[in-house]
Order: C-alpha cells, then sequence, then structure tokens
C-alpha cells in the first residue's frame, strides 16, 4: 500500500475485511504508541519538577528521592548544584540542575512533536479505517441483495 493508490471499489469482500483488519492493527499499534509516549512524557516532567523543587536548597537537605512513579528513597541533597540524570540505557550525566531541568524540558519538546505527528498519522489510519469499513459494508449489502434475486 505505501505509495500505491488502490481503489477499494475493486477489491473483493475477502481483501476489504484483510485490509479492515490490518488498518485496525496498524490504528491499535499507533494508540499504544501514543500512550508509551505519553507516559515517558510524564515521567520526564516529574523529574523536571523534582530537579526544580530541589534546586536552591542547602546541602545536607532531607528529601524523598524518586525512584519509580510510585516508589521513593530516603535521602539527602549531597551537592544541590550538580545531580546526576538517567538518560536511558543504564547512561547517566552528571549535570548543573539548570542543564538538567533544561534536558527535561527538550525531551518533553522533542516527545511532543512526535506525539503531534503520530497523532496526524492517526488520524489518516482512522480516515482509511472508516472508508474501507464503509466499503465493506457496501459490498456485504450488494451481495445480500444479489442472493436475494
Amino acid at each position: 500500500m505505501a505509495g500505491k493508490m488502490i481503489d477499494l471499489k475493486n477489491l473483493n469482500v475477502q481483501q476489504l475485511a484483510k485490509m479492515k483488519e490490518q488498518v485496525y492493527k496498524e490504528v491499535s499499534l499507533i494508540q499504544d504508541s501514543l500512550q508509551s509516549l505519553k507516559i515517558a512524557q510524564k515521567r520526564y516532567i516529574s523529574s523536571q519538577e523534582a530537579l526544580e523543587s530541589a534546586k536552591g536548597r542547602p546541602s545536607g537537605t532531607s528529601m524523598m528521592i524518586p525512584l519509580t512513579k510510585s516508589m521513593y528513597a530516603a535521602g539527602q541533597l549531597a551537592n544541590p548544584e550538580h545531580v546526576t540524570v538517567c538518560i536511558g540505557a543504564g547512561y547517566f550525566l552528571k549535570l548543573e540542575i539548570d542543564d538538567a531541568i533544561q534536558y527535561f524540558k527538550r525531551r518533553v519538546n522533542f516527545l511532543v512533536e512526535r506525539m503531534e505527528g503520530i497523532q496526524q498519522i492517526g488520524l489518516e489510519k482512522q480516515k482509511l479505517q472508516n472508508v474501507v469499513t464503509e466499503v465493506l459494508e457496501m459490498k456485504i449489502q450488494q451481495a445480500q441483495t444479489e442472493n436475494k434475486q
């Protein structure tokens, strides 16, 4: 289908049903991808907010360190000017706190751009799904009408 126009009216019922199923799977995959990106976006925003709340606190300040969304560990702020940031795949960076905040802002902006692009593709796939369903229903009705005659 990529780059090739198909006249749906020339397809038979089985081909349309298969195409409908394929497009449905693609739409579901797009929705799952968007959901995963939204979860990542929330994690980045949460990390950014945690850094902003730690900014300016003196050394030795007791605080709860977010390990996951729902698990925290008690700790003390050793160096309020520098933080260690997990950048994925087990890699960490030691950054100044303002640089770390900017890192998370850039990551959020990157995800927002990707989500907007994926949403556009998702809308196009949903339109295609609706058209395929419409043509399939028309073909089924047509076949039923021909069988009654």
